[in-house]
């Protein structure tokens, strides 16, 4: 009998603790708050602003902190709380992805259009955005596909203006540009060291460059370099971008002293690598806007 008694016993306080643990849920489950949080994420990708969730995101904060405290009734006062505003932020979306489609359309038609009026760099800014546009839509994301689209549209001045500008450099840049830099100093007379650049650019958008220094730079330090790339380049409204896809280091040597109480002694020669590269991931790209080019480099020939 005393065995059957604690069978019985045990029995009973199994289910008591089976009742207290969907009691104190209150109907609240972990499954149904990390549903509710998929959701919320969800919508987020898709574009639904913050502040229209931050509604949802507060009360399941509050669940999740009462369930953990086996709080079942606050739990589920939280809960409800949860599934009215999360329903309510799901249906914003619904009303706002609707009409949606059309409305992103006539971006890309815009968009399209004002292709058709530049080129170079303008074109391919219409063209990788609407590509974004287009990446955003296949995954249903439509309020942000829409909004990179708007933003695109109000682009489109700009772009025009810049494709105005790009065609005036067309008349402007082509040739050789040439620039040279003397390092002197007044404390140490024994420095002296030139460095020259070459910038050329021909009209059928090819550019070569060459840049080196040679002499001594400072108290304690010689150098004898030559650099040469070769590249495109294009027009970015006043900016002349270039494009490197070879890079050729021709002549890397340096020399260094040992510092003798301010007296350079001990020279010895730390030359650097010779190599001639093809450039494919953009490391040598640069720019520069034509008023630094009129600035810093003196014209010697046109083409």
């Amino acid at each position: 009998m005393l065995r059957l008694r604690l069978g019985v016993g045990a029995v009973v306080l199994s289910a008591a603790a089976m009742f207290l643990a969907v009691g104190c849920g209150g109907g609240v489950s972990e499954k149904s708050l990390t549903d509710a949080q998929n959701r919320i994420d969800a919508l987020k990708a898709k574009g639904v602003p913050g502040d229209t969730l931050s509604n949802a995101g507060v009360h399941l904060y509050q669940a999740r902190e009462h369930f953990s405290k086996n709080n079942g009734a606050l739990a589920k006062k939280s809960a409800d709380s949860l599934k009215f505003y999360l329903e309510k932020a799901e249906k914003y979306y619904q009303d706002q992805v609707s009409n949606l489609g059309p409305t992103i359309d006539a971006a890309k038609s815009a968009a399209l259009k004002a292709k058709e009026e530049v080129s170079g760099y303008q074109a391919r800014k219409i063209d990788s955005t609407l590509a974004v546009v287009d990446s955003l839509r296949k995954l249903d994301w439509l309020l942000q596909a829409n909004n990179v689209a708007q933003e695109l549209v109000a682009l489109l001045p700009s772009l025009k203006d810049d494709e105005a500008k790009a065609k005036n450099l067309g008349k402007l840049v082509p040739g050789e540009w040439v620039t040279e830099n003397r390092t002197k100093s007044e404390e140490f007379k024994e420095v002296n060291a030139v460095e020259r650049k070459v910038f050329t650019f021909y009209r059928d958008g090819k550019v070569y460059l060459e840049e080196s220094k040679k002499g001594q730079s400072g108290p304690f330090f010689k150098e004898d370099w030559l650099f040469k790339s070769w590249g495109t380049y294009g027009y970015k409204g006043d900016t002349i971008m270039l494009s490197i896809n070879r890079f050729a280091a021709v002549r890397q040597m340096f020399t260094k002293a040992r510092n003798d109480n301010g007296k350079a002694v001990d020279w010895k020669n730390e030359p650097g690598p010779t190599y001639d590269s093809a450039i494919t991931d953009g490391s040598q790209d640069r720019f520069v806007t034509y008023d630094d080019l009129k600035v810093d480099f003196k014209r010697n020939k046109s083409f």
